[in-house]
């Protein structure tokens, strides 16, 4: 689990410089942000997906510390705090303070760990990067990994790659309460450079097919940011409406454990018991894990176009049936997929905010991202941030 990047940033080790004076590393990691080109909202229904890891990623240095106590400074925030190792159930820092938001991520990695029953040590980190936070470009995820790649190079035990993604996802889903999938960290380990990697989230079987030459991916950030936790609409509501479904129909047929199981067909027989909200939502995760197939099939072909029109009918599912697009996207989606060079686009992430990632004729991407801005600001008033995204290889220690 080793990368070989061409130089570490020079900014991260001004960063532990300055949190920590007179201390040096023991260990570097970067871990990248991800892309969901395809499987939008059927990871946690043990569907299929079709993703890459990104050359936008997250970097941390960490050292030895207090036996007990997890000092962490995060750069891009100018933000500190300090974990108590044997008090992170409650969610606070070492004074009693509530946790920011960004440390929720690494107490919840310390947390699934403990709960392995590895030793978990203190350490002084300082991390930063530039994976865009909460635009749907698996921020969290990349900063999950970076620090449970530390602790296992600190502390010698070794976990499979899956199983640290299985970590990741406990600490968003046991540990936070957000009821993600496993696509995110998965693919933050596991992706290779130049490569899609299609994954079973199931039984955790996963191939690699080579990124089309003739396109790009462009990350269309509409600056704007989503609420994963809350109410019915939320995401974590539309994931239970999902589940729920599953459960009514598995009372009936005991094969079913999830909608992966369930054809569209069995989902109609179910209409009549079912809300509207569980049916249009149950109806987006079939029909998605179903477009994932079709999605390998024009990888392998080289056929872009056909991947591109899949892009663009599983974001018209996810708007009209799944409920998690949102004025702005729907104003990006537009604007990008009007350009002649677009194949296709979809948001990335959980909805309702945050990016649409577009898949763009490679002799178009620059004039496609000049005419995107412009025509996103004309039907919002909103600036936004486009950049090409190049498949990246998945985490490790940098020595």
């Amino acid at each position: 689990m080793y990368t070989s990047p061409t130089s570490l940033p020079r900014p991260l080790l001004d960063a532990f410089r300055r949190a920590y004076p007179g201390h040096s590393p023991d260990v570097f990691v970067r871990a990248p942000g991800r892309i969901n080109l395809l499987g939008g909202h059927v990871d946690m229904h043990d569907g299929f997906v079709i993703n890459i890891a990104i050359n936008r990623e997250i970097w941390l240095a960490a050292a030895y510390g207090a036996a007990d106590l997890v000092r962490i400074y995060a750069a891009d925030l100018d933000e500190s705090t300090v974990l108590p190792l044997k008090r992170l159930d409650e969610k606070q820092d070492v004074v009693g303070n509530d946790l920011p938001r960004w440390a929720h991520y690494p107490a919840g990695v310390a947390w699934a760990l403990q709960r392995r029953g590895l030793k978990v040590n203190g350490i002084d980190v300082a991390f930063l990067g530039d994976v865009v936070m909460r635009a749907g470009l698996s921020s969290s995820a990349a900063v999950e990994e970076a620090f449970a790649i530390a602790w296992q190079a600190l502390e010698y035990w070794q976990l499979e790659r899956a199983e640290l993604a299985q970590v990741g996802r406990e600490a968003e889903r046991d540990y936070m309460g957000i009821g993600t999938g496993i696509q995110d960290q998965f693919t933050c380990l596991h992706a290779r450079e130049g490569q899609v990697i299609w994954l079973d989230c199931r039984t955790l079987e996963h191939t690699y097919l080579p990124f089309p030459p003739s396109a790009r991916v462009v990350v269309c950030d509409t600056n704007t940011r989503p609420e994963l936790a809350g109410s019915k609409g939320s995401y974590n509501g539309r994931a239970q409406d999902c589940h729920d479904t599953a459960h009514t129909i598995g009372l009936v047929d005991r094969q079913v454990k999830t909608l992966r199981d369930v054809p569209l067909s069995r989902l109609e027989d179910f209409e009549p018991v079912l809300t509207a909200d569980q049916f249009r939502r149950s109806r987006h995760v079939i029909t998605e894990i179903a477009r994932t197939h079709d999605a390998v099939e024009a990888l392998q072909q080289g056929d872009v176009a056909a991947f591109g029109r899949l892009m663009n009918e599983s974001y018209w599912s996810a708007r009209d049936d799944y409920g998690s697009s949102s004025d702005v996207l729907d104003a990006m989606w537009s604007a990008a997929t009007q350009h002649a060079g677009c194949f296709g686009a979809r948001y990335s992430g959980g909805g309702e905010a945050g990016a649409i990632v577009a898949l763009v004729d490679v002799a178009e991407v620059e004039d496609f991202i000049t005419c995107t801005i412009a025509r996103y600001e004309q039907s919002t008033g909103l600036t936004a941030t486009l950049f090409v995204a190049e498949p990246a290889e998945g985490a490790g220690v940098f020595m």
